[in-house]
């Protein structure tokens, strides 16, 4: 099935987060969506229509905030102590792009932040993921619920207790 995404239109990038549409080209006889990214250069990225859903998604709606706040609710932690396995686990869930789990490392850097006995150690590669996991999160629930983007953590936290 191809996604239809229209120019101007806000999307999520599998692994730059929010995007936008610029336009559609054909380069040979494939056709393909370009993205622009809106965090750091702002890079454009040709996207395979065919392929699309494999790299962009549209944007949630807020039916679909809400189902993803309750799945965070019930994230447990997930803590390997083997420093390969674990960011391994971690990378695969963030190269999906997939909401869940995106949500998923967003909870799991909940949890290291609530460490109180230090039992929770990830390095500074596992940090970088779960930031940048949790961060494409806020930004996309910030559009989703019109919030300004410094006071979206805020929001959220309030809606998990």
């Amino acid at each position: 099935m191809m996604l239809d995404f229209k120019k101007g239109q806000l999307v999520v990038h599998c692994r730059d987060g929010l995007a936008t549409v610029s336009d559609e080209t054909l380069i040979g006889e494939k056709e393909y969506f370009i993205v622009h990214t809106l965090r750091g250069a702002g890079e454009n990225i040709y996207v395979p229509k065919d392929r699309a859903e494999n790299i962009i998604r549209h944007l949630m709606d807020i039916k679909t905030a809400e189902e993803i706040i309750q799945y965070i609710k019930i994230v447990e932690l997930e803590y390997n102590s083997n420093t390969k396995q674990r960011r391994d686990s971690l990378k695969r869930r963030l190269i999906s792009g997939e909401i869940k789990d995106i949500a998923f490392l967003y909870k799991q850097l909940y949890f290291y932040r609530k460490n109180e006995d230090g039992t929770i150690k990830f390095g500074p590669v596992d940090l970088d993921m779960l930031n940048f996991a949790s961060n494409n999160l806020l930004d996309e629930f910030a559009i989703v619920y019109n919030k300004n983007r410094d006071d979206i953590e805020e929001f959220i936290d309030d809606k998990l207790v």
